[in-house]
């Protein structure tokens, strides 16, 4: 399913790429859900992270697209976004808020199912090596094969990365559960390791990135397997 927001304030447009949506879904077989938002502060008060594409119009009342899409990439960072407008001569700043592409308006469904089949492409690149984290002020995607080791903190999990360390709701045995997870192990209660950045292993501890994180011993074994599976490329 895809999910898309449509955040425009003209309703007659916001209800043609709806249909556009639509039409889409039947001609390509694909399931796809739109829901339309007139108002951009409302969208972003609403927003937690639910939708794969954001379309946006740039100039809005109460608030414009440009500043809509700022804050919006201050809650997720790799939502896809494309922006809609009557002024092209805007929409090439879309490049400051990581906008994948735009629409001129008014758009026809020739062009808008050409956008829809490249928003596909990206995505099905994205699926299999990406995790969505959430926590009261802040959702992210990250990328797993970036992703250092998963640790349990006061409650919450600690996404360490090669961008930061990440702090959201959730439990380790759901992820050891999620198929996406398969190259990580649990190498103790409150560590959960990407083998492919485990760089030694001793006795009682393992080295990811110069941090020492411990390793029960009955794990240590299958630690050592699943290093060399994936080194050997069967994992």
């Amino acid at each position: 399913m895809l999910k898309i927001a449509i955040v425009e304030d003209e309703k007659a447009y916001a209800e043609t790429l709806a249909r556009y949506c639509s039409r889409y879904a039947q001609e390509k077989q694909r399931e796809i859900s739109a829901v339309c938002f007139e108002n951009p502060v409302d969208f972003l008060e609403k927003y937690r992270g639910e939708y794969d594409v954001v379309f946006m119009d740039i100039l809005m009342p109460m608030m414009d697209g440009m500043t809509c899409a700022r804050r919006l990439r201050e809650k997720d960072d790799t939502v896809i976004l494309c922006f809609i407008t009557s002024m092209a001569q805007y929409a090439i700043h879309g490049y400051e808020v990581g906008a994948m592409d735009f629409m001129v308006k008014p758009v026809n469904y020739s062009e808008f199912s050409m956008k829809l089949d490249r928003i596909f492409r990206v995505l099905s690149k994205r699926v299999d090596d990406s995790f969505l984290i959430s926590s009261r002020n802040m959702v992210k995607k990250i990328d797993l094969r970036d992703l250092y080791y998963v640790e349990v903190y006061n409650h919450s999990l600690i996404f360490h990365t090669g961008e930061g360390s990440f702090e959201a709701y959730g439990k380790l045995t759901s992820l050891e559960e999620d198929s996406r997870f398969s190259r990580f192990i649990r190498v103790s209660p409150s560590h959960l390791v990407n083998c492919a950045q485990i760089s030694s292993v001793g006795d009682d501890a393992l080295t990811v990135h110069g941090k020492q994180l411990p390793v029960s011993r009955r794990r240590r074994k299958e630690c050592l397997e699943k290093m060399a599976a994936l080194l050997g490329g069967g994992c």
